[in-house]
């Protein structure tokens, strides 16, 4: 039986977005353990190509090239979202078509957006496996490959019971302390700014933290609900770098009982003393 000459293709973006499903606390070193451990069992794995925006999390490129592997930089986009489908496919279709004595892919991804490479890649006589979280493997991906393996059951991993209220309009743990976070971020930022732009909240304090959401959808809808709540309070102002136009600004509710409970004593009664600097 001829021995499978392997490369490995991974979305890493894709896969740190599930590791908050699971109770054990993953690291890039155990996503490289896996793709090597399976590569190891079907033939001979030569590299492990990782697709991420690294300019995020330097440490794990480290990582990924202290193993021998290749640390991919593919930035995000201003609102966080990852862009590594489209670079990753088209370098494993040109590695099928130019790499003869590759036999083999894995493919570090459950999305369903790869099949178009992957039936590319078969043209040329690759053999594709995939090793990817089995939740979020797509249907197609089980009939056009050669195999898919869970991650999770690679990684022996257990998904974390749903955090569900135990009364309707209770919220999760992780929403209550998303929450009481984004009130203390936006009580430091009225004292310093005439005004909280919600875009700018979103896009330049949020998200980068990462415990508000890792997308702008996931900020937003955080957003929307302190606003639904009434914890938050939006409105239009002119915009004062485009004339006629007008911008969103959030406020404090600094009346609302959550509020209250959650700033120092002296800093719930009345909107703060703001400077007149603007994001």
């Amino acid at each position: 039986m001829t021995t499978e000459i392997i490369l490995g293709f991974v979305d890493y973006e894709n896969f740190r977005m599930a590791f908050r499903k699971y109770s054990e606390y993953l690291e890039v070193e155990d996503i490289i353990k896996a793709f090597e451990d399976l590569g190891n069992e079907l033939g001979e794995l030569r590299t492990l190509f990782f697709y991420g925006d690294w300019t995020r999390r330097p440490q794990d490129a480290r990582a990924i090239e202290d193993r021998g592997h290749r640390a991919i930089n593919v930035l995000s986009t201003r609102f966080g979202r990852d862009r590594s489908d489209f670079p990753m496919g088209f370098d494993m279709y040109d590695h099928a078509r130019d790499d003869k004595d590759v036999t083999a892919f894995i493919l570090g991804s459950g999305d369903s957006g790869f099949k178009e490479a992957i039936l590319r890649c078969k043209r040329h006589g690759k053999r594709i496996y995939v090793l990817c979280f089995g939740s979020s493997a797509s249907r197609e991906l089980f009939t056009s490959t050669n195999g898919v393996y869970p991650l999770e059951s690679w990684l022996s991993l257990t998904e974390k019971p749903p955090l569900q209220p135990t009364m309707p309009g209770v919220a999760s743990i992780e929403q209550v302390d998303a929450e009481r976070n984004l009130i203390a971020v936006v009580d430091s930022l009225e004292k310093t700014l005439a005004y909280v732009v919600r875009s700018y909240l979103r896009d330049k304090v949020l998200l980068p933290k990462g415990s508000f959401g890792e997308t702008s959808e996931e900020v937003d809808d955080l957003l929307a609900r302190m606003i639904s709540e009434d914890i938050l309070r939006t409105e239009e102002i002119p915009n004062p770098k485009i004339a006629g136009r007008t911008v969103s600004v959030v406020r404090l509710n600094r009346d609302h009982s959550t509020v209250k409970g959650i700033l120092p004593s002296g800093q719930n009664n009345g909107e703060a003393d703001l400077a007149s600097a603007s994001p």
